[in-house]
């Protein structure tokens, strides 16, 4: 009995080297578009929840994740990264004005738009209102731009993703913010170009030098202005 326990054991084992090994090529694959995803958008969706009504950390850290979210495990690592990817913390790990907007009854819909435009932004790029389309529609353009098949594991996770975030949004995000940035472009742009405009106009200056006669007669000066005005000072 205690070799069959011993054989089990082994299998399992075999078995468990396995799937990390194919766990393992599947992180090595270079994906196009630098779409990002999880392969537990469960655990993603909850650290997306539970920041909610957590207090706002000094760092976003595996000591909060595990002590406070209740997450942790292998799936808890990829938090971080796309919450990077979303604009809620920074480099160092701190929490951004966005991350706190989110926290938020009154801005948490924009904050959840913005933080999806900043982590798919090559959706975005394809259609502008991608946020409101169908998951037909998400998942043709993420086939679109990574080169996958439609049924990979990898498009599902990008869309579950996709969606975990996409969830937040419940009105109409506002795109004042946008808008002015384009006409403060416009002006700018039209601010250089006359500058430029000014900087390239030409004139044209001659200086005439005229010896005139002696004499006395008056006849003659009025000749000569006469013929000044007429041919060179119009």
């Amino acid at each position: 009995m205690a070799k069959d326990g011993d054989s089990s054991n082994k299998i399992a084992d075999a078995d468990a080297d396995t799937a990390s090994a194919n766990s393992e090529k599947t992180e090595r694959r270079e994906i196009k578009g630098g779409i990002p995803y999880t392969a537990s958008p469960g655990v993603f969706k909850k650290a997306l929840e539970t920041i909610i009504t957590a207090e706002r950390p000094d760092k976003f850290n595996p000591n909060f994740m595990e002590t406070i979210l209740g997450i942790r495990g292998g799936a808890a690592r990829a938090v971080p990264p796309l919450f990077k990817k979303m604009q809620f913390i920074g480099a160092d790990g701190t929490p951004t004005p966005l991350y706190s907007k989110f926290k938020t009854e009154g801005g948490r819909s924009q904050a959840a738009f913005e933080a999806l435009k900043s982590a798919f932004g090559e959706l975005f790029k394809r259609n502008e209102y991608i946020y409101r389309a169908d998951e037909g529609a998400v998942k043709d353009v993420l086939v679109e731009i990574t080169g996958l098949k439609r049924n990979d594991p990898i498009i599902r996770q990008m869309q579950a993703t996709f969606d975990s975030i996409r969830s937040f949004i419940d009105s109409e995000p506002s795109k004042v913010n946008d808008e002015r940035h384009d006409e403060n472009s416009t002006s700018l742009n039209q601010s250089a170009a006359e500058h430029a405009g000014a900087k390239l106009k030409l004139g044209l200056s001659y200086q005439i030098n005229i010896v005139l006669p002696e004499t006395e007669n008056i006849a003659v000066f009025n000749a000569i202005f006469k013929s000044l005005r007429e041919n060179l000072l119009r």
